[in-house]
C-alpha cells in the first residue's frame, strides 16, 4: 500500500514538474514574442518616422518652388499681362490648386503626429489672405471674431471650404459670419451662392469621397473635419438657398 502511495506521489510530482516546465516554456515564449513585437513595432515606427520626415522635407521643397512660381505669375498678372493672356490666368489658378493639394496631402499624412500651435487670430485677417488668392470672388464678412486655434490648420480649413465652393459649387460670392455659442466658442458660417450639393450633407467630410471633377482629389473636406476636431471643434454642412453652408464650431469670441 505504501509503495502504491509512493508511486502515486512520484507520478504527481513528475506531472507537476512537467506542467511547471511546460508553463515556464510557454511563459518564456510569450515574453520573447512580446519583446519581438515591441521591437518590430519600434522598428516600424522609426521607419515610418523616417518616411514622414522625408515626405515633409520633399513637400516643403516643392511648396517653396510652387510659391515662387505663383509669385512670378502674379507679378505678370499685376503688370497687365493677364489681360492679353487667358492662359496666364489659368496657370495661376492651377498653381494655387496644386499648392492646396500638396498642403492637404502633407497635413493629412502628418496630422496625427503634428502638434498644434494654439494662438489667437483675427477672422478678418484670415479672410484677407483668402481675398488675395480668390480675387475674382465677392467676399462679405458679416461679423468679425477672435479665433483661438492653430493658424496653419485654420487657414487650411478656410482654403478648402472656399476651394470646394468655387470648384464644385461654381460660387461667385462667399459670405462669412460668426456668432457666439456659449461663453467660449463661436460658430463660423461660410456660405456660398453656388449650385449647392444634392447628396447627404452629413457625408461631406466624413470620409474621402471620390471627386467627379478631375481637378479634385476628394480629401479637402475630409481634412477639414479632421483638423477642426483635432482643435476641439466640430464641422457640419447645411443646405442653403442658394448654395451650401459650412459651419465651423471653434474656440473664440465675436468682436
Amino acid at each position: 500500500m505504501n509503495s502504491i502511495v509512493a508511486a502515486s506521489g512520484q507520478e504527481m510530482s513528475r506531472t507537476h514538474r512537467m506542467f511547471m516546465w511546460e508553463g515556464s516554456i510557454l511563459l518564456a515564449a510569450l515574453v520573447i514574442g512580446g519583446l519581438a513585437l515591441i521591437f518590430l513595432s519600434y522598428r516600424d515606427e522609426k521607419r515610418h518616422e523616417q518616411l514622414r520626415t522625408f515626405f515633409a522635407t520633399f513637400s516643403h521643397d516643392i511648396k517653396t518652388s510652387i510659391t515662387r512660381l505663383r509669385l512670378q505669375a502674379e507679378v505678370l498678372e499685376e503688370d497687365g499681362a493677364s489681360q492679353q493672356s487667358p492662359v496666364l490666368q489659368r496657370l495661376i489658378k492651377d498653381i494655387s490648386r496644386l499648392d492646396l493639394q500638396l498642403e492637404n496631402s502633407l497635413l493629412l499624412s502628418t496630422s496625427d503626429a503634428q502638434k498644434l500651435l494654439i494662438e489667437k487670430m483675427s477672422l478678418s485677417k484670415l479672410i484677407e489672405s483668402m481675398r488675395i488668392q480668390w480675387s475674382e470672388l465677392d467676399f462679405r464678412l458679416q461679423q468679425d471674431a477672435e479665433i483661438v486655434a492653430d493658424k496653419r490648420a485654420m487657414v487650411s480649413v478656410l482654403r478648402n471650404l472656399i476651394h470646394n465652393a468655387v470648384l464644385h459649387g461654381q460660387a461667385t460670392s462667399i459670405e462669412i459670419s460668426a456668432k457666439a455659442v456659449g461663453s467660449e466658442q463661436i460658430e463660423i458660417a461660410v456660405q456660398d451662392n453656388g449650385k449647392g450639393y444634392n447628396g447627404d450633407v452629413d457625408l461631406l467630410g466624413a470620409e474621402v469621397l471620390p471627386s467627379k471633377n478631375e481637378r479634385g482629389n476628394g480629401i479637402g473636406l475630409y481634412l477639414c473635419r479632421r483638423l477642426v476636431k483635432k482643435m476641439g471643434g466640430d464641422l457640419r454642412f447645411e443646405h442653403a438657398k442658394p448654395g451650401l453652408r459650412a459651419v465651423v464650431l471653434i474656440t473664440g469670441r465675436p468682436l
